[in-house]
Formats: structure tokens, sequence, C-alpha cells
């Protein structure tokens, strides 16, 4: 789906209604951004309820996780 949208005079995005209801953003909601080949791409974090809720979908230890944390977050310093 591509819908147009707005961007304000500081840089705001603003998507349409119908895209934030489709995603579920809701004002003061957290997303992510990511720029993958030329084009931003903008996910929704979803709260810790709905995360909890969601299917698993990988197994992984708390050691496995943490080393994994770790990692991310020294490459998005390095970015």
């Amino acid at each position: 789906m591509s819908v147009k949208g707005i961007v304000g005079k500081k840089g705001e995005l603003f998507p349409p209604k119908k895209i934030r209801d489709m995603l579920g953003l809701k004002s003061g909601g957290e997303v992510v951004y990511r720029v993958e080949k030329s084009k931003l791409i903008v996910e929704p974090v979803p709260d810790i309820l709905t995360a909890i809720k969601m299917p698993k979908f990988a197994k992984t230890t708390v050691k496995e996780f943490e080393k994994e944390r770790k990692e991310l977050a020294e490459e998005v310093i390095r970015r």
C-alpha cells in the first residue's frame, strides 16, 4: 500500500489516519526508523503487553539475549 503523507516544517512525519490505524500507531507511541535502499521504513514498537501476547518466534537464553543486545547497541553507536 502506498499513500502520500506530509513532512512538517521541523521534519515531522504525518502519516495519514488510515495508515496509523492499520499499524496501531497512537500519540506518544514509539516507532523504529530504518533506511533500506534509499527508502524510509517505519515500524511500530509494540508495548510490553502486546509484545507478551505475540507469538514466540525464537528460543534464546538470557545470556544470548544480553550478548546480542550489547552487540546491537555497539553497532548503533558506531553509526
